[in-house]
């Protein structure tokens, strides 16, 4: 739902760079045939003016037979463009796109199509805002205008790119925010259907408190427990409450590395339960267990880390180009469309005093390990989004009224998606009729992103069938790492050895940091100091593991061999240059040849 399926560090420019927000690629795709159809802004008031809608056809590589059909993808969002992510499908629909063509559009008010922006967002420091503070931001600049950006209107501008090419049925094709969208077009233009996938989907009418996404988290957690034997799903959810009643009483401060140097952040119950909600990421939860537990002992770092990757890496999204991104799109459709526990037509007074009334006759039981105030301000869809937008009277649900076409349809989830997790899977695909309820093993948000999951879509696509069980034990649970050591004692006996288990430790720890962020630059090492990694190199700068010892060196991508200067109170001076299996050099001026496990 709001997680941008591309990441931050695909797409922003220089890594981890804030001085300049990433650009989008606008140029068409290679083998594209490029254009824009001018369409009505408003089709009931033609005196509103026209927005053009730039779509880009790439043709079958087989034009020698007639074409099986034209496949119409959406990466999600809202507010993400579809041409500027070709990527995504060009390669991965190969199989289907023999013969068949790919017609990728850009919804009104994203990439090509008008995109929206949202100005004031650079006058805001982007630490300080959460999902519901952007909607309000965003809502101020586009004003009025909102209106004219529902996914209503995105359907009826697929349909008229459709009319214009001279195609008579499509294959449509939805990733999340898609997912959202492909059933409206589907309602509203029935007959031009051939069939649906719908990808990490959820439902028209979805719970407005985020409920069913609370549900799919707990669930998620056990499952990970389940499948690894590394933990206990239960005793992590009740780690967490406990953890987040002391965090709601004494929030945590800390300051972590960020492209702008060190900022301030903290840890409070509504930190927390933002990384238990992990929006959609599975690696979430094999590092979640230790960080819960680590952090109930007083040890916060592994814990601070997993928060300063979730607010930095928020703040970097927003200042996404809005060509690539449009947090005003997003705003416009999302404050239109979406069922809220108030009513949008409201105003925004009457919003606040309506939400306040309904969220005070639930049971706070519900919501957790959280209280429903913490929960209801994570990135989900739910609770207080959209309270400050503008009145809005034509806003509404975009199917009212109509129903769903008896057409072939896929629906996939991931059964480790925490953003659309399968309960809400389970009520997209009650939609319809006759749904294919495909579930994609270990797979997060969202699964045609796995290997299983978009063979199961191409083969649907192909036969207007598939097995929906294929996928079943596809894939592997996050390896749930165990609670850090905290001085270099506890890693191992014997100074060689202790030296040796610092230097593993530090390189793990370097790459545990980079990929969990999925960004370069200076990270924070997990206990102070920093790695600067770039794609062909880490620097080691200060970088402790452990409280007791710090290391300084390199590490070389190609070759695979790290050069590490190890001291401290905690073990002897040490030079060791490692590979994946041999650790030598000296250890207080001995020299010393380890054979690694």
């Amino acid at each position: 739902m709001p997680r941008i399926r591309l990441t931050v560090a695909a797409l922003l420019l220089g890594g981890l760079a804030f001085s300049a927000a990433a650009q989008a690629d606008t140029a068409c795709p290679d083998g594209a045939r490029c254009a824009h159809l001018t369409v009505p802004l408003d089709r009931s008031d033609l005196s509103q003016g026209t927005i053009d809608v730039a779509y880009a056809l790439l043709p079958r590589t087989d034009t020698s037979r007639p074409a099986l059909g034209t496949i119409v993808p959406n990466p999600g969002g809202p507010g993400q463009s579809t041409i500027a992510s070709a990527g995504l499908y060009t390669g991965a629909l190969t199989p289907l796109r023999k013969r068949r063509d790919l017609l990728l559009i850009d919804p009104r008010g994203t990439g090509q199509s008008g995109a929206l922006p949202c100005p004031s967002l650079a006058a805001r420091d982007p630490l300080s805002l959460d999902y519901a503070g952007v909607q309000a931001v965003c809502a101020a600049d586009t004003g009025p205008r909102a209106r004219f950006y529902g996914s209503a209107a995105v359907a009826d501008d697929i349909d008229a790119v459709r009319a214009s090419l001279g195609v008579d049925k499509l294959d449509l094709w939805g990733d999340s925010y898609g997912t959202y969208l492909m059933p409206v077009y589907a309602a509203r233009h029935p007959q031009h259907v051939r069939s649906i996938v719908l990808d990490g989907a959820y439902p028209i009418a979805f719970d407005p408190w985020g409920r069913d996404v609370l549900r799919g988290t707990r669930r998620v957690i056990g499952l990970v427990c389940e499948r690894t034997r590394r933990c206990s799903g239960p005793r992590v959810l009740e780690q967490i409450e406990q953890l987040a009643r002391r965090l709601r009483r004494h929030p945590v401060h800390f300051s972590a590395e960020s492209p702008i140097g060190r900022v301030p952040l903290s840890i409070g119950e509504r930190e927390l339960a933002n990384v238990v909600y992990g929006g959609g990421h599975p690696e979430v939860y094999g590092l979640l267990p230790a960080a819960v537990a680590a952090a109930l002992d007083h040890d916060y770092a592994p814990l601070q880390r997993m928060v300063a990757v979730d607010r930095i890496g928020q703040a970097g999204s927003l200042l996404l180009d809005p060509s690539v991104v449009s947090f005003g799109g997003q705003t416009a459709t999302t404050c239109h469309d979406y069922p809220r526990p108030f009513s949008l037509a409201a105003t925004p007074a009457e919003r606040r005093a309506a939400y306040d009334t309904a969220l005070a006759a639930l049971d706070p039981a519900q919501f957790a390990p959280f209280s429903p105030d913490a929960w209801l301000s994570t990135g989900i869809e739910g609770g207080p989004k959209c309270l400050d937008a503008i009145a809005d009277p034509t806003a509404g649900s975009p199917v009212q009224g109509l129903a769903m076409p008896d057409v072939p349809v896929l629906v996939q989830s991931g059964d480790l998606d925490t953003n659309t997790p399968i309960e809400q899977g389970r009520l997209a695909a009650a939609q319809f009729a006759h749904p294919i309820r495909g579930i994609v093993a270990n797979a997060g948000h969202t699964p045609d992103l796995q290997p299983c999951g978009v063979a199961m879509a191409i083969d649907f696509i192909e036969h207007l069938t598939t097995d929906p069980d294929r996928c079943r034990h596809a894939g592997r649970p996050p390896v749930v790492a165990g609670r850090p050591a905290r001085r270099a004692a506890e890693l191992a006996s014997g100074p060689v050895r202790r030296a040796v288990a610092v230097a593993v430790a530090t390189l793990a720890d370097a790459r545990t940091a980079a990929t969990y962020s999925g960004m370069t630059g200076s990270l924070d090492a997990l206990r102070g100091g920093t790695y600067v990694v770039s794609e062909k190199r880490v620097r080691f700068a200060g970088a402790r593991v452990v409280s007791d010892a710090r290391a300084d060196g390199t590490f070389a991508v190609g070759t695979g061999i790290a050069r590490l200067r190890l001291r401290g109170p905690g073990v002897p001076h040490a030079v060791l240059t490692l590979t994946a299996t041999r650790a030598t050099g000296t250890v207080a001026g001995r020299r010393v040849a380890v054979r690694l496990p």
